[in-house]
This record gives structure tokens, sequence and C-alpha cells, in this order.
């Protein structure tokens, strides 16, 4: 069998990233469009609906955001009525997440879509392939950090 040429792979690859890109700037302007509500705002509804007294850092961790912008979701999501913030009663600093009603209706009605997806199904897959994506994910990251770094034309 005869070994594919090195830029056919090297096209594949750009291809692939761009078409990722593309899949899922496309699904999340149709999201919001049509449901209204943002792909990180609904997986943070999604994730408090399924983990009721959440505490912030938790869903920090779940939707691998960093705390302040789960902060300004929390929010918005507060604000239209989709999520409750309850202060603890044995440490009042510690606040805990609770999906409302209209919340457990977005839920219910929106299906998962760009990210949400990609999360949902990239935890089903076998660990072995999870380790060769993420070794082939860190090599061109720490590549284009090089780069970056160097300040060397990488276009």
């Amino acid at each position: 069998m005869k070994a594919r040429p090195r830029n056919e792979d090297i096209s594949e690859v750009v291809n692939s990233i761009r078409l990722l890109q593309g899949i899922s700037r496309k699904q999340s302007s149709e999201f919001i469009r049509k449901y209204r509500i943002t792909g990180p705002q609904f997986g943070a509804v999604r994730i408090v609906s399924l983990n009721p007294g959440i505490s912030m850092r938790q869903l920090s961790e779940r939707l691998y955001l960093h705390i302040s912008t789960v902060s300004g979701i929390a929010d918005r999501l507060e604000k239209r009525g989709y999520i409750r913030r309850e202060r603890s009663a044995e440490d009042r600093r510690k606040v805990q997440l609770y999906v409302t009603a209209d919340g457990k209706k977005v839920v219910k009605n929106t299906p998962l879509a760009g990210m949400g997806l990609f999360f949902h199904t990239i935890h089903e897959l076998p660990a072995k392939q999870l380790k060769d994506i993420l070794k082939g994910l860190r090599l061109i990251l720490g590549i284009m950090k090089l780069k970056n770094e160097r300040n060397i034309d990488i276009g």
C-alpha cells in the first residue's frame, strides 16, 4: 500500500480544524437565534439542572471556564429566571445554584449543539482515543505557542 503524501495529511488536518470551527460557529448562531440563549448559558443551566446545589467553582470546572466568566453567565441566567442562587446556611460565603421551573423547560426543549454537543460527545470516546487526540493537540499547541513567543510569522 502506497503512503499518502505529507501535504495531503497537512491539508486534511487544517481543513478538519476549519470545518470544526465553522460547524461550531454555525450551530452557535442558529442556537442563539432559535432558542434565545447562548451555548455557555445553556450548558450552565443543563449542568445546574443535573446537579442541584452545585457551587460556582464546581460549575466553572464542569464548563471548563474561568470562575469570573461563569459568574457573569450565572448573573444573566438569574436575571432571565432560569437559575436561582442560595447562600449556604453553614457558610454564608458559599453560593449554591438551583434550576428554576423556567430553566427546566429550557433544558427539556433545547437540544445539544455546538460546544455542548462536543463536550457530550467527547465524554463518550474510549480513553485511548481521547489520549491520542490530546497528544496531537498538545503537540500543535506547543508548536504554536513557541512560534508565537519567538514572534515568528506562522502565516
